[in-house]
């Protein structure tokens, strides 16, 4: 499947005013993500760092559409060069740099687009950044987006409609096509390694039956891990593996079940989605869901937190507990 290739490239602006406000501008990021912006920052590269941070940010600056500066009072200190020499020093370059392409620029249209997560924190956009219109993103994920995503796709007149999908929404749709018996919906909503494994195994485990010793393994396997298969022996597997995961998830009844709080997200594209009753009772590690993102939507990428890697025989490789627990 092709990845569709954002339309807008957008930097996020702001100052490591500690562990909150990191993970306020993280979630932020994925939101608009989410929504089909390709946003960036400087959290995204912090397992390869740049050799030189100034140099990258005077990068993305010129590759980026828009630049959203999120505000606070760190962030105004550090920008108004206020703070102690050597604190803050990657808000003041930035600053600087936002600055001179406020003066210097020649748009029609405002390109530094100053945030806050807090309406109170309006009075706090530096002088430069306050004659255009400001936006309040919400600090935990409850903030409307609408207007801020109405001016980054250039719609004013309508909300743009969200390209993308969350994996936990992913997950509870899988889930109920899983309890509903929607064999076919299942298996699409399979990423295609997935599928792709689970059709070798398939494959090695009949490989004694008639109809499939008169077959190419591997093009027979690659037939059926289509996402809606039409191969004659299709409907062998799909009945003989969504029985299988049906048994696994007999008790998640999606009345009374579905993902536990947010996911643990897995770099850019992969996050594991914790299933739980909706009785208070703590999240089934046995019923997790691997969820790996192709393009905008999220596909069911394995049943526990384990890579899959096709193959004769396909196998699993197990992500670092590190990462599991949300670590680089």
């Amino acid at each position: 499947m092709a990845v569709p290739v954002p339309d807008v490239r957008v930097l996020i602006s702001y100052s490591h005013d500690g562990d909150g406000h990191r993970k306020a501008v993280l979630n932020l990021a994925n939101r608009l993500r989410h929504a089909g912006i390709d946003a960036w920052i400087d959290q995204f590269e912090e397992h390869e760092p740049p050799e030189s941070w100034p140099d990258w940010m005077r990068r993305e600056l010129t590759k980026a559409d828009f630049v959203l500066v999120v505000v606070t009072e760190i962030y105004l200190e550090r920008f108004n060069r206020d703070s102690a020499e050597g604190v803050g020093s990657g808000v003041r370059w930035e600053g600087a740099l936002i600055t001179a392409g406020l003066y210097h620029g020649r748009q029609d249209k405002a390109r530094y687009l100053p945030v806050v997560l807090r309406e109170e924190d309006r009075r706090l956009i530096p002088v430069p950044l306050n004659l255009t219109t400001s936006y309040v993103v919400g600090e935990t994920g409850d903030g409307d987006l609408a207007p801020l995503l109405r001016v980054l796709r250039g719609s004013p007149g309508a909300v743009p409609v969200m390209l993308g999908s969350l994996p936990e929404d992913a997950a509870r749709d899988w889930q109920v096509d899983l309890y509903l018996g929607n064999v076919r919906e299942v298996w699409k909503r399979l990423d295609r390694d997935l599928r792709l494994a689970l059709a070798q195994d398939w494959v090695i485990a009949n490989s004694g039956h008639p109809e499939v010793r008169g077959h190419d393994r591997e093009e027979l396997a690659n037939a059926l891990a289509e996402e809606r298969p039409r191969h004659a022996l299709s409907e062998l597997l799909l009945e003989g593996r969504v029985e299988v995961l049906r048994g696994h998830y007999a008790a998640v009844n999606p009345s009374s079940w579905g993902p536990a709080g947010n996911p643990r997200r897995i770099g850019l594209d992969h996050a594991i989605v914790e299933m739980a009753s909706s009785d208070g009772g703590s999240p089934s590690p046995e019923r997790s869901l691997l969820m790996r993102r192709v393009g905008r939507e999220w596909f069911v990428a394995n049943f526990r937190a384990a890579y899959v890697i096709p193959g004769w025989p396909p196998r699993q490789e197990e992500i670092p507990g590190a990462l599991r627990n949300g670590g680089t």
